[in-house]
């Protein structure tokens, strides 16, 4: 496939910078364009790279946060501003912008590009498809706006389809565990999250309305879905605990294992970024854990454990851990991306 140039809209935040990771030796894509604010733009990204991951480690701590590396494949870029991306000829868009800056990805789709989104803008808007490559990517099929779901959904969804492919779903209920990178480069005050769990119930973050809509729209069915979600003193890494009631008995923990084990809708697609399996099943006790388990296939691999159909409640309950920055954000839209273009290409 000859490799398409493309620019990263939002390459200065956190999702942003870990895209551009992901993208510099990438096969099918090269970085056309790194796009900031209007603040930013003319700085070298290594400047503001280095600049934000020092403020994030002296915010949370040295010890607390590890500051991630600056790719030196990509030193001497300037950051070009979004005025330089609407007059350039490139085609192809991955966004991470924030949701106040949406109506630049509406610009770009009115001059005729194709952007692919992990911005939470547009989401429940009728006509942007909301797509987690593995579960629901015939919903990509002739689009030009192609979004992706909140990181928590992104894990959640590719643990649910399995089970109502095999059983049906009835009813779910999660916990979150949120890791502090989740917001990003806005960063929490230290008191709320240091050594400590923030309960996001009612605050200004509406992630528990969030999921409850993504998971409905990602599964294109209403399942009566129950959220409370936290954030915790973590620094990458989502873990969520699940309980599940299902339309057809499940027999045993070994049987839905194997179910789990078994999930894998893209394995004969040969895309770069798609994990060996998308699920990986942890037996050991005490897993999956943020700090382990987070990084299974890339960060590309959600992680479970924890499986057990002996609740007097439920008729299963699990837990399961999704690198929030990988698989729930730059990664999940890459590989989109991926999966997109072979797509098109077989039509």
């Amino acid at each position: 496939m000859k490799k398409r140039k493309i620019a990263i809209l939002g390459a200065t935040g956190l999702v942003g910078r870990r895209l551009a990771e992901l993208l510099v030796d990438h096969p099918w894509f090269e970085i056309g364009m790194l796009v900031g604010s209007h603040q930013s733009a003319g700085e070298t990204y290594e400047q503001i790279w280095q600049r934000k991951e020092t403020q994030l480690q002296l915010h949370y701590g040295i010890d607390n946060w590890q500051k991630r590396s600056f790719p030196e494949k990509l030193k001497n870029i300037v950051i070009r501003s979004f005025n330089d991306l609407l007059h350039s000829d490139i085609e192809y868009i991955f966004s991470s912008v924030p949701e106040r800056a949406g109506e630049l990805e509406q610009k770009l789709l009115e001059k005729g590009r194709t952007v692919f989104s992990n911005s939470p803008y547009g989401r429940f808007e009728n006509g942007n498809r909301l797509v987690v490559a593995e579960v629901n990517s015939k919903e990509m099929e002739d689009q030009s706006f192609i979004k992706s779901p909140n990181c928590v959904t992104a894990g959640l969804v590719l643990t649910l389809a399995p089970l109502r492919e095999r059983y049906g779903l009835e009813q779910i209920s999660l916990t979150t565990y949120q890791s502090i990178s989740g917001r990003g480069d806005a960063k929490y005050p230290p008191e709320l999250v240091k050594g400590n769990v923030y309960p996001l119930h009612c605050s200004q973050e509406h992630t528990e309305e969030y999921i409850v809509r993504e998971v409905r729209k990602v599964l294109n069915q209403v399942i009566p879905t129950s959220v409370s979600c936290n954030r915790v003193w973590v620094q990458e890494g989502h873990f969520v605990d699940v309980r599940v009631v299902t339309t057809t008995k499940i027999t045993s923990d070994q049987e839905v294992r194997a179910v789990f084990q078994a999930y894998n809708p893209l394995e004969t697609f040969n895309l770069p970024t798609k994990p060996d399996h998308p699920l990986v099943v942890i037996n050991e006790i005490g897993r999956p854990r943020p700090c382990q388990d987070a990084w299974h296939q890339n960060g590309m691999a959600v992680a479970l454990g924890g499986i057990s159909t002996s609740d007097e409640i439920f008729d299963l309950r699990f837990q399961y851990v999704v690198n929030n920055l990988i698989r729930g954000a730059a990664g999940g839209v890459l590989l989109n991306a991926e999966l997109y273009f072979v797509i098109q290409q077989d039509k």
